[in-house]
């Protein structure tokens, strides 16, 4: 275990929260971002062949399908280039999806097994780097997706840092992740199904995921919030935990339709945008 400061703000004053299996959960105290401390040495070297980097459908369904499809035609305005990123592409559906709307695809993924699963795609360039030290040429990609990845970073300062250089000016970056803010974590509490010491090592909020991406250098940033769930979870060894509350049971579909209004839903979907030249 190795103890680090803050990746957001490199304060070494923090608040602890809770501990769960082990793992302490704790806030900074300068910026509020929600982070495990201490976490596994080699929690990197663990995600290239554990974690979830492969978890995912084994098939998508019909609708699976037209849900990427619509997400890939929100994407035409920013194609110039004609080339995404997707940093921890996973089981590559979305890549495979682009490819067949046209666009060229990049990959970034360390996972083994995921990296069997791309290769036997065949899609475009497969890129083998930690996020944090993945490098290209400035301004050549129309497109960054990181979906449910930077939880799991060592650094994701250094990781964003360098996907805004890897994007044109004016091109698009798209994140999701757990929110930490949300109503599942509050109703659940530690034992929350997404609080996993070992593998999510970084817990954003609305306002943390913001001052990141700002400081980088984003700006446009736009954050919704989706999906209420009642799921808690150990993880060593893996059991599922009975609900905390049952009096939202009956109410939950209500509750799951409803909090997309608000900002605390379990899911952050973001969107933000390299700042073109000034004139």
């Amino acid at each position: 275990m190795i103890t680090i400061p803050c990746d957001l703000c490199g304060s070494e004053e923090y608040s602890l929260l809770f501990v769960k299996e082990g793992f302490r959960h704790v806030r900074c105290r300068e910026c509020g971002l929600v982070f495990v401390n201490p976490r596994l040495a080699d929690h990197t070297e663990s995600q290239m062949c554990s974690g979830t980097g492969a978890m995912g459908d084994e098939h998508l369904t019909p609708s699976q399908e037209r849900r990427l499809m619509r997400e890939i035609a929100a994407l035409e305005p920013y194609r110039h280039l004609n080339r995404i990123l997707e940093v921890g592409a996973g089981r590559g559906w979305f890549l495979a999806s682009a490819v067949r709307a046209g666009w060229d695809t990049w990959a970034l993924e360390i996972n083994s097994q995921a990296l069997e699963r791309l290769a036997a795609l065949n899609l475009g360039r497969v890129i083998t780097d930690p996020a944090e030290d993945f490098s290209c040429e400035p301004e050549c990609v129309d497109v960054v997706r990181i979906w449910d990845v930077i939880e799991h970073l060592a650094s994701p300062l250094r990781a964003v840092s360098n996907i805004h250089r890897a994007l044109r000016w004016g091109g698009l970056l798209t994140l999701a992740t757990t929110n930490f803010a949300s109503l599942s974590r509050w109703v659940n509490g530690p034992e929350w199904v997404y609080l996993n010491g070992s593998d999510h090592i970084v817990l954003f909020e609305p306002a943390t995921i913001s001052r990141l991406l700002a400081r980088v250098g984003f700006t446009a940033i736009s954050i919704r919030t989706r999906s209420f769930n009642l799921r808690r979870k150990l993880y060593h060894p893996e059991r599922e935990l009975a609900a905390r509350s049952r009096l939202l049971l009956p109410i939950r579909k209500l509750v799951d339709e409803a909090i997309g209004l608000t900002p605390y839903g379990h899911q952050m979907i973001v969107t933000a945008v390299k700042k073109k030249w000034d004139n």
